[in-house]
């Protein structure tokens, strides 16, 4: 299954619908973009600065999300400029009928490129642009 940013921040920080994220990704090998690597931790020094998770807290989730993508229990597709390239061409598709973002185009263009399983989103133009593209989306 391969999940946004978003979605993959769920299942480290408590936020009101990671309970029932973390239920739909139950068994699934995950599958994301390295762009999720730096959104993740992004993620986190935005949650501390907030005041939702302490220093200490933050550099524990961090460490378990490391230890998730050395098991293989996260898979993180590699970035290239193939996968920027294909973002380009999915605007390029769902234009004009979606105004999709750079990140979210690099997402779906990673998806194309790994097709594994359904794509779980909670964004609303990227579940739009997924659509037109015909991509299976977690409901």
């Amino acid at each position: 299954m391969y999940l946004d940013s978003c979605v993959l921040a769920k299942l480290f920080v408590i936020e009101p619908d990671s309970a029932s994220c973390a239920n739909k990704v139950s068994g699934s090998v995950i599958v994301s973009s390295e762009l999720a690597y730096g959104e993740l931790f992004s993620t986190l020094l935005r949650k501390e600065r907030a005041g939702e998770i302490n220093t200490a807290q933050r550099k524990l989730l961090w460490a378990d999300f490391e230890r998730q993508i050395r098991e293989e229990s996260i898979f993180l597709a590699s970035l290239d400029g193939t996968i920027v390239r294909r973002a380009r061409d999915v605007m390029s598709h769902v234009h004009p009928h979606v105004p999709l973002r750079t990140l979210d185009a690099i997402h779906l263009a990673t998806y194309l490129s790994v097709i594994t399983g359904p794509l779980f989103t909670k964004d609303i133009r990227m579940r739009a642009a997924a659509r037109l593209l015909e991509i299976p989306l977690v409901e």
